[in-house]
């Protein structure tokens, strides 16, 4: 019985994109049995990761899911610098019977009889190459065996990928959809806007609330194939007004030059969504104008809500924080195939309620009702 072939793909993966899963499926069909995905946790010759290694490590897991013999391992998540040569001699002890092969791009190539330990780590694992582009190996340091694999020159890379995140942009052509989720639902690679929600005197249950409405739109966006990383951010900072009292928020008003009608300036639970939706126009800088709606509309809505307008007021309404109330897990269910009348039932549930109590309901919202309902 021939010994496990494990392949070593070390990195920061700061995030894992598809590039590095191509090096990794190429590696499977040399002939490998397992690759191991191993992010860094303390890099000896980098700048640190941008992201926790915890979060890092679930991306790898998540990217590996469905890839048969593709794992993640957080094995390199040990004090002091991460080298290939210990690394290896960790493994050994879990597979001691194991053939490893560690995979590395062909512009590390010329440098390998400067890593670490060479000597020791040439007699301990072979080693795969990934074409680079306009990138030729000078030659093979010695004692050092190398392997080529058949796979087009890798031009992707995490830089890019943050680039596109920063645009709020998914990069569907750059990172499997499970990683792209993970990361907007954990605001990964955007401004943390914890200290700026803290600051303006969100309370402990509200910041609950507001991280499951991000984890909640995140999902649907998923679902419903909209820009997740738009979600998350709608999501996050949707209500950010809310802890202002009302003559504040009459205030940013004002300051603005918002033109709002009377009947969302005198209610501050009508108003806060509006106000939110200044403050990150005009104080925290957002300019994407479907962000904006999402976060204007999301108590009140609109009439022809668009579908991120939907996903962000609908998760605000089955975030998994809420208090139950009839019809909740209903929603929940409805909102998983049908936007539209998920909002509209939400809607006329509100409506329900509001009229029982007596009081006037929100002409803005009945708008909206009767502009889903024209749909139906």
């Amino acid at each position: 019985m021939s010994p496990l072939s494990i392949g070593l793909f070390g990195g920061m993966f700061d995030p894992i994109h598809t590039g590095h899963l191509r090096a990794a499926k190429a590696a499977l069909d040399w002939g490998l049995d397992k690759v191991l995905l191993l992010p860094c946790g303390t890099p000896a010759h980098r700048p640190a990761a941008q992201t926790s290694a915890d979060d890092r490590l679930a991306m790898c897991s998540l990217a590996a899911k469905g890839i048969p013999g593709l794992e993640a391992s957080g094995i390199d998540f040990r004090e002091g610098p991460c080298y290939a040569a210990d690394t290896v001699q960790l493994l050994k002890k879990e597979y001691p019977e194991a053939r490893f092969y560690w995979i590395l791009g062909e512009d590390k190539v010329d440098g390998l009889s400067h890593w670490y330990h060479a000597e020791e780590l040439f007699k301990s694992c072979e080693f795969l190459v990934c074409p680079r582009p306009g990138c030729i190996a000078a030659h093979a340091p010695e004692g050092a065996v190398l392997h080529r694999l058949n796979i087009e020159g890798m031009t992707d890379s995490s830089g890019m990928v943050k680039d596109r995140l920063h645009l709020l942009d998914d990069a569907p052509d750059l990172l499997p959809k499970s990683v792209a989720a993970y990361i907007a639902a954990n605001g990964l690679y955007q401004p943390d806007y914890t200290p700026e929600l803290l600051s303006r005197g969100m309370k402990p249950h509200r910041f609950a609330h507001t991280l499951g409405v991000r984890s909640t739109a995140v999902e649907l966006a998923a679902l419903h194939g909209e820009n997740m990383q738009k979600a998350a951010l709608a999501a996050i900072l949707h209500d950010i007004a809310k802890p202002l009292p009302l003559e504040e928020m009459r205030a940013l008003c004002a300051k603005y030059h918002a033109d709002f009608s009377d009947e969302l300036l005198s209610n501050g639970n009508l108003l806060h969504g509006p106000a939110a939706a200044l403050i990150a126009q005009h104080e925290l800088g957002i300019t994407d104008p479907e962000v904006l709606s999402a976060i204007h509309c999301h108590t009140t809505g609109k009439p022809g809500m668009s579908r991120l307008d939907m996903i962000v007021f609908i998760a605000d309404a089955i975030e998994p924080n809420r208090e139950p109330y009839p019809g909740l897990e209903n929603l929940r269910t409805l909102a998983r195939s049908d936007l539209a009348a998920a909002v509209l039932a939400s809607m006329r549930s509100t409506r329900d309620y509001v009229l029982s109590r007596g009081y006037p309901f929100c002409s803005v919202t009945d708008a909206a009702m009767r502009s889903l309902t024209e749909k139906e």
